[in-house]
């Protein structure tokens, strides 16, 4: 088979690259003081984990919300197709070429979806046998179901384009996933899962490959994940500038009319307005911070009593320091070069910039650590 050398060159090639990667973040020191004691203690972790599952789950929350976390698990991820942007004389001359390397991508893509779920079952495993007192054969459908919202999310991204089309559809996958899997007491519901998951591999598998109308987009898909180490470690990186270059229109929500938020104009009001307005209208700064709430209020929700505490406290201290290094980053735009400012103006600035922004964290934080403290005492 002429395309095996093609895929196997390809494939050796992606992993070389990301193995550079991993090597370039974890040295020799993070190996011997990180990584080596965490794979030394996580088996013992993970007996803790069976033994002591109550511990780390709380038995009052429901089953839908552990099915829910599990659902949002799976939405990652695409179809490997290993084409690249030459293969398109390919598919002039050689179009079989390209289709058996589809194929050989996506027996890729099946193993790594077999790889990716193996973390997500072995961690709630203990919490349906332990707390939910499930019975073998509906886990098993469970676990069945749960492959199968893998593939269709894989699919759904493969074929629909628009983003938010894709989020509507995700979100709505993952309510069916959560809804079948809390009456799939029955074998049927697995064997019908079965059948789907089996129809519609053998169906791309035999028809899905040979479509070339969006081969644009697989290339773009297929460099984004040989890439996806590498974009990592940029967007973590706080030593790389990330703006967004291009034009930007009005804003579609916030401060549309860029309207005074203070009445009274003085340095401060305006050196925190104009931080206020571009922390909200910056993607980055706004999605990070909406991320840290989430977690953290995701974290307070299932984490035990004394847990729950501390990260309450971790936050509030994480998001202070936060909120000053972007506070400074927006102060060091090019814009206040030129437009001269009091020292003690931009002082008082960044206090309000924090407060205003931290308030709201400490209320929603604060609030959700009182109600689930409450609920563990005396429920």
């Amino acid at each position: 088979m002429m395309v095996w050398p093609i895929f196997r060159h390809r494939f050796k090639d992606e992993w070389r690259q990301k193995w550079k990667v991993i090597r370039s973040v974890i040295d020799w020191t993070i190996a011997l003081y990180l990584v080596v004691p965490f794979a030394v203690m996580a088996p013992f972790f993970y007996r803790d984990w069976w033994t002591e599952t109550e511990s780390y789950w709380a038995s009052g929350i429901p089953v839908w919300i552990l099915l829910t976390i599990l659902g949002f698990m799976t939405l990652g991820g695409n179809i490997r197709t290993y084409v690249l942007e030459p293969d398109l004389l390919f598919l002039i001359e050689k179009k079989e070429r390209v289709i058996a390397l589809k194929r050989l991508g996506l027996m890729v893509t099946l193993g790594q979806i077999l790889m990716s779920l193996v973390l997500p079952v072995a961690l709630s495993l203990p919490i349906f046998v332990n707390i939910y007192d499930e019975r073998p054969l509906t886990i098993a459908v469970i676990f069945i179901l749960f492959v199968l919202l893998k593939w269709s999310v894989l699919l759904m991204k493969k074929y629909i384009a628009g983003q938010w089309s894709r989020g509507v559809l995700m979100l709505f996958m993952v309510a069916v996933f959560v809804l079948v899997s809390t009456v799939a007491y029955s074998p049927i519901y697995g064997i019908v899962a079965v059948l789907i998951l089996l129809s519609t591999i053998i169906g791309y598998f035999v028809q899905g490959v040979k479509s070339t109308g969006d081969f644009q987009s697989e290339v773009e898909t297929e460099q984004s994940e040989r890439n996806q180490y590498v974009n990592l470690v940029y967007s973590l990186s706080t030593q790389i500038e990330k703006e967004k270059g291009g034009k930007r229109g009005r804003p579609l929500i916030l401060f549309r009319n860029s309207r005074r938020l203070f009445r009274e104009r003085t340095a401060e009001n305006g050196i925190l307005e104009l931080c206020l307005k571009a922390f909200l209208r910056n993607g980055t700064f706004f999605r990070t911070y909406i991320q840290m709430i989430s977690i953290t209020t995701a974290g307070i929700l299932f984490l035990p009593l004394l847990l729950k505490w501390l990260l309450f406290g971790g936050i509030l201290i994480f998001m202070t320091f936060w909120l000053h290094t972007i506070f400074k980053k927006l102060m060091g735009n090019r814009f206040f070069e030129v437009a001269p400012f009091d020292q003690e103006a931009e002082y008082a600035a960044a206090n309000r910039f924090g407060k205003w922004l931290g308030t709201p964290v400490l209320i929603w934080t604060g609030t959700i650590t009182i109600i689930t403290t409450i609920w563990s005492v005396y429920f």
